[in-house]
């Protein structure tokens, strides 16, 4: 099993998060992969509301606490005493009804308190969960993110177009020598176009795929209703709106699991 990290340099433009949730749903809904996401941004939405809803919040956190299951928070608790393996990474996700795709509750806590030696016992312990595993991770550089770009197998890239930073990450060797990309709210319009980045910055094809904004897509995950946004995608017509969307999103997705070892894809 795989852990797949999605980052970015700058906050906001690249929709890092975004982008996270439309692979990870497109792989359960399309491939019925089993999939767990893990959140390690604090500034990112949290995943509950892609797929339960802000109406739905308050019966989500009665029902872990009945169960006393806490999500990343609970994880981090554990660690201190014993070794995450598979229990502990199963009690504390929910099952996005109707699929095999898992999230795990993003912490509450407001102070920094993760450290290198939970990440990477994290990253261990997630492959014991037996499925592909996305997390998204806090934009910038630090040391956590440092401990990432080490021990995940596959960095995921997030870029913008028109990024004027995007030479330092392209010569960063930590970077690259994991990396594929991502251009996120990608606009065919701009003079930035994706054949153009991979021609500057020597990327193969294979390397480097689009999200292009979609208003129906942002509406589907601040609506708690993205799974039923990807399923009725996934059977759309060249005459529909989010054919285009959904089309890229399938070859973005199936980039990224080729790169993770998936075959048949």
């Amino acid at each position: 099993m795989r852990n797949i990290t999605f980052w970015s340099s700058a906050s906001g433009k690249s929709g890092t998060s975004n982008n996270m949730l439309a692979v990870s749903t497109m792989t359960s809904v399309l491939y019925s992969l089993k999939t767990l996401l893990v959140q390690l941004d604090k500034k990112s939405t949290p995943l509950s509301l892609a797929f339960e809803g802000g109406k739905n919040t308050n019966a989500l956190n009665e029902e872990f606490s009945f169960y006393n299951r806490k999500g990343l928070d609970e994880v981090w608790d554990k660690s201190k005493i014993k070794k995450i393996e598979r229990e502990i990474i199963s009690d504390n996700t929910v099952n996005v009804r109707h699929t095999n795709l898992f999230y795990m509750p993003s912490s509450k806590k407001q102070e920094e308190v993760f450290d290198e030696r939970f990440i990477k016992m994290l990253l261990e312990g997630m492959k014991d969960f037996e499925s592909v595993n996305f997390i998204d991770c806090a934009n910038g550089k630090n040391q956590l993110t440092e401990a990432l770009f080490r021990d995940t197998d596959i960095l995921v890239v997030n870029l913008f177009q028109g990024m004027d930073c995007m030479d330092e990450i392209m010569e960063d060797w930590k970077i690259r020598e994991k990396a594929i990309f991502i251009v996120g709210r990608y606009d065919t319009n701009s003079k930035d176009s994706v054949s153009k980045i991979r021609h500057k910055y020597n990327i193969s094809k294979d390397s480097i795929g689009v999200i292009p904004y979609n208003i129906h897509f942002h509406d589907a995950i601040n609506d708690g209703k993205l799974v039923p946004f990807i399923t009725r995608g996934i059977f759309s017509k060249k005459t529909d709106a989010d054919y285009d969307f959904i089309m890229e999103l399938y070859h973005t997705t199936n980039m990224i699991l080729r790169k993770a070892g998936y075959e048949g894809i």
